[in-house]
């Protein structure tokens, strides 16, 4: 088997780029070499599985030169080569696509030439392609940045300053540059000091989080928002949009924030754009989430709040960016254990059986295997949900500590009780001995472990635990996983035992 790099990438295109890539390597601008233009066409031949035993250093070079005795260092250049061809196919995919930003490179250049009357056609262009986008996003606001001030800077170099009215007018344009400037600034820096909050949270990392809150008190986003209502030019909607996202999270404890947000994306999804989307609906999502941990017991609020986002987010396909068109591995577990708990099992065999199949296709399987093990336990098939546990090969990080604790729960429901506790106790110590679990996920866990251990003690002791004091602690515990399951549990044994005291 081929081991290099470009192997990886060549499996990610389609027949119809692999034929364009070949054209890409045959033009003599690009390469002049037959022999990797015959490299190429022996190793494409195997798309899109290069794992044959056949494909080999020694084989390849077997093909090219059959008359030549192989030459290691001869076939790693040739590799080389074809390997920096692809790479700039590849780099010129994305230039043929980014239209707007290939204009802009090209007016830098002219610029740069002297050339006045083609950049000026190509400003003209540039204009066209942006201005026909219904959407306004970061990228909207860099190109458009960069497009004004360079309308401005080669007028200064290039053009006669006669009149007062010229001079105001090519201030406008740097004016315009900087207004969006700060739109591109205020979406980017929203998005990735929250995406740093999320993947900190996630991963117990706190040192981040006083570099997120020292961040943001450089800039008051209120006045920035106020400002931005006076004097954008376009687009103010999303940057609104993100502004309610901040203030959401920054008075968490004020559910109108929230609903501002929630409105401000509703109301506007014609003017975002694919990846504004996925990020605002799942700053919807993260807020119902964090939210449902703080509510009263009972309180199914943001429980059913957060289902008809994920409903939304499904049908409107937003949980797709343009970097990736795959069903992202966390939001699908979120969703099949919220479509779980509100007891929608046959939507969740159906949304398995639509989604499942949306998942990258390195990860598909085993998450799948995962799937139809939760389908089979919520279902009440213990011993089917063990069948498909076993086939389980990869751990997910955020799955692991999933299958951990179904083991656990199936272990305890099938009466498997030493099982069930040597189970418990060794996931908790995991969950203590591991510094990436984050606090709250630990604490969640950990519940479910110390309740399942209490539930298996009231099977094995002679003494018994006091049921009802433990329902009360349940109820009053607010993070645990597997909370209905649970109460469940402690319904069905104080059940049993007032019927055997009767």
């Amino acid at each position: 088997m081929l081991d290099y790099a470009f192997i990886e990438l060549l499996e990610s295109l389609t027949r119809d780029e692999i034929r364009s890539l070949r054209r890409f390597i045959l033009s003599p601008y690009f390469n002049r070499s037959t022999k990797v233009v015959k490299l190429f066409d022996i190793i494409s031949k195997y798309h899109p599985n290069y794992e044959s035993p056949k494909l080999t250093k020694e084989n390849l070079h077997l093909k090219i030169s059959p008359e030549l005795p192989y030459n290691e260092m001869t076939m790693r250049s040739l590799l080389y080569d074809l390997q920096q061809l692809i790479s700039k196919f590849i780099r010129q995919q994305y230039i043929d696509r980014k239209e707007a930003e290939s204009k802009i490179f090209t007016i830098e250049e002219l610029a740069i030439r002297g050339s006045e009357r083609m950049h000026a056609i190509t400003i003209r262009e540039a204009e066209k392609i942006l201005d026909s986008v219904k959407y306004i996003d970061a990228d909207a606001c860099l190109n458009k940045f960069k497009l004004e001030t360079e309308k401005f800077y080669f007028g200064m170099i290039n053009d006669k300053i006669d009149k007062k009215s010229f001079v105001e007018t090519e201030a406008g344009k740097l004016i315009n540059g900087i207004t969006y400037f700060i739109s591109y600034f205020m979406l980017e820096s929203i998005k990735h000091n929250d995406t740093l909050l999320s993947y900190s949270h996630s991963f117990n990392i706190k040192q981040n989080k006083k570099f997120i809150t020292q961040f943001l008190e450089l800039f008051d986003f209120e006045r920035l928002a106020i400002f931005m209502n006076k004097h954008s030019l376009s687009g103010i909607e999303i940057v609104q949009a993100y502004i309610n996202s901040l203030r959401a999270y920054l008075y968490f404890d004020n559910d109108e924030y929230y609903f501002q947000l929630k409105e401000s994306v509703l109301n506007n999804l014609d003017k975002f754009g694919i990846t504004d989307k996925h990020f605002l609906f799942a700053k919807l999502s993260s807020y119902c989430i964090l939210k449902r941990n703080t509510v009263q017991p009972g309180d199914m609020r943001f429980e059913y709040e957060l289902f008809d986002i994920y409903k939304k987010m499904l049908t409107d396909k937003y949980y797709q960016t343009e970097a990736s068109k795959y069903m992202p591995v966390d939001l699908y577990r979120n969703i099949l254990i919220q479509a779980a708990k509100m007891k929608e099992l046959r939507w969740l065999g159906e949304f398995i059986e639509d989604y499942g199949r949306q998942i990258h296709p390195a990860r598909k399987a085993e998450i799948l295997n995962f799937s139809y093990a939760y389908l089979n336990f919520e279902q009440g098939n213990c011993e089917d949900a063990l069948k498909w546990l076993s086939k389980i090969r990869l751990e997910e990080f955020s799955y692991h500590l999933d299958i951990r604790s179904m083991y656990i729960m199936i272990y305890y429901e099938l009466g498997e009780h030493e099982a069930a506790l040597n189970a418990a106790r060794a996931f908790s110590k995991y969950l203590k001995e591991n510094s990436m679990v984050s606090e709250d996920k630990k604490t969640g866990y950990d519940n479910l472990c110390k309740f399942v251990i209490k539930l298996v003690n009231y099977h094995n002791s002679n003494s018994k635990t006091d049921l009802s004091g433990l329902a009360v602690k349940l109820n009053k515990c607010r993070l645990i996983n597997s909370k209905l399951w649970l109460e469940s549990k402690i319904t069905s044994l104080d059940s049993s035992s007032v019927k055997r005291a009767v």
